[in-house]
């Protein structure tokens, strides 16, 4: 973990990113840069490690997808935590429609359901924060 911390350090300032906020998964940790409204994902993976910027000025939404069904931000509160599947993941939609960019939470692998009530509470929170740092596009009419 502490490897990855670092990778994401040095990352972050070769790319002038300040981190408000943090989030160490197993193999992966998320930083977000609320000031430039960027996110870093630093993921290891047998060959070493591997960078990702999400730009959130390029997305248009942002979904909670558990077991392929996408779960909006409404069904967030009213969802009482029912974890009959393991595959968790935040998608971001792009505004230029190209293929979504995901982060993800659960590949199916994890066994405790405790752990991924705490996996899902998670990426929840950060579906909202991330919701909200989007930019709403508004319709004018004449």
């Amino acid at each position: 973990m502490e490897h990855l911390l670092r990778k994401l350090s040095k990352e972050g300032a070769a790319n002038h990113f300040t981190f408000c906020s943090q989030e160490i998964l197993q193999n992966k940790v998320i930083g977000v840069d609320g000031i430039h409204r960027k996110i870093m994902i630093i993921e290891k993976k047998k060959e070493g490690y591997y960078s990702s910027i999400i730009s959130l000025d390029e997305v248009h939404d942002c979904q909670l997808i558990n077991n392929s069904e996408p779960i909006n931000r409404g069904q967030l509160e009213k969802d009482g935590g029912d974890a009959s599947c393991n595959k968790l993941e935040l998608r971001f939609d792009l505004i230029n429609h190209t293929q979504p960019i995901s982060i993800i939470f659960s590949n199916g692998i994890i066994n405790s359901k405790r752990e991924f009530a705490f996996l899902k509470a998670k990426a929840e929170f950060w579906c909202v924060m991330f919701s909200k740092m989007l930019k709403q596009q508004m319709e004018v009419r004449a």
